[in-house]
């Protein structure tokens, strides 16, 4: 008999990219999102799949989200660095608390695992070294950041107390297909659907920021692999492990793709860490991870699919 997993915010990049690699892993699907989400992004799933909506703060809905279910990944983020310290009482609202109903729901389920998607970019703050250890200080300057390293918290106690078994994965900079080309999270899709129309890019600094991106297919390849691999550690960095700038970035596209872009630098942002770039020596030795998509395949990837896509 087949397992099924539930995946929280199934409807969006890095949910509906893992709909997609879990189906071809041989498992089913139930996705769980916001009443009236865009089926955009899991259109080719939807004869395959469940899908429930409703809100994350609604007990009720997540208790019938549960059910019969195997293994659940924990997607959902109602806020972005950026957003997040305008309101803190949303923040807290709207993730930390449906966080804890979800775990005390899962207490009494047939859960047999939980993945929650912490982010690497943002609970280690500004780091005293590079690239940056599970064993780094958590020191986030933004809510968003403290927001996910309590839940990661809650995470870790629930373990403790009540023997649920988690793998937390503290994700750097994904990019890749399915990526919202003209929202305020995710620079690479944002920065080529600007070249490929013509419009001016805005960079916030002087384009030194350096972060660490890793594509889509291996952010998916281990969170898939999670569900049979034993994560004893609970914490693992995902991400490349390789460091690129804004600039870098920029200068690829422009030299390979689009040689007419524009771009113009603005002030930069005080929540805005300068260099992250996170150790995944533990994510190798445990995920055996190889193969990995190049930033500038990647790029070169994306740039395609925005095109065909028009985008």
């Amino acid at each position: 008999m087949k397992k099924k997993c539930l995946v929280l915010g199934g409807g969006g990049f890095i949910g509906s990219n893992l709909v997609g690699s879990l189906l071809c892993s041989g498992y089913d699907v139930r996705v769980f999102d916001m009443i009236g989400f865009s089926k955009k992004n899991i259109q080719e799933y939807l004869n395959k799949i469940e899908i429930i909506e409703g809100s994350f703060d609604d007990f009720s809905k997540i208790k019938e989200a549960l059910s019969d279910i195997d293994y659940v990944y924990h997607l959902i983020s109602t806020t972005v660095p950026s957003s997040s310290q305008l309101n803190p009482c949303f923040d807290i609202e709207s993730n930390l608390l449906p966080t804890l109903n979800l775990l005390e729901s899962i207490k009494t389920s047939s859960v047999k695992k939980v993945i929650f998607l912490s982010s690497g970019g943002t609970v280690y703050g500004i780091p005293d070294e590079t690239p940056i250890k599970e064993s780094h200080p958590t020191n986030p300057i933004n809510s968003y950041g403290i927001t996910k390293k309590t839940i990661e918290d809650y995470f870790r106690l629930y373990n403790r107390l009540w023997n649920i078994d988690v793998c937390i994965f503290r994700l750097s900079n994904p990019y890749g297909e399915k990526q919202n080309p003209k929202g305020i999270q995710g620079v690479i899709p944002v920065f080529l659907h600007n070249a490929i129309k013509h419009e001016p890019i805005e960079v916030w600094g002087d384009g030194s920021v350096i972060r660490d991106y890793i594509h889509i297919n291996d952010v998916t390849k281990v969170m898939v692999a999670a569900l049979s691999i034993e994560t004893p550690e609970i914490i693992y960095n995902l991400g490349s492990g390789i460091g690129t700038s804004i600039n870098d970035i920029l200068r690829f596209i422009k030299e390979n793709l689009e040689p007419n872009l524009v771009v113009n630098y603005s002030e930069g942002r005080i929540f805005d860490v300068p260099i992250n770039v996170l150790d995944i020596k533990n994510l190798k030795n445990r995920f055996s991870i190889n193969n990995c998509i190049t930033i500038n395949d990647g790029i070169r990837k994306l740039h395609q699919y925005i095109k065909s896509n028009n985008s």
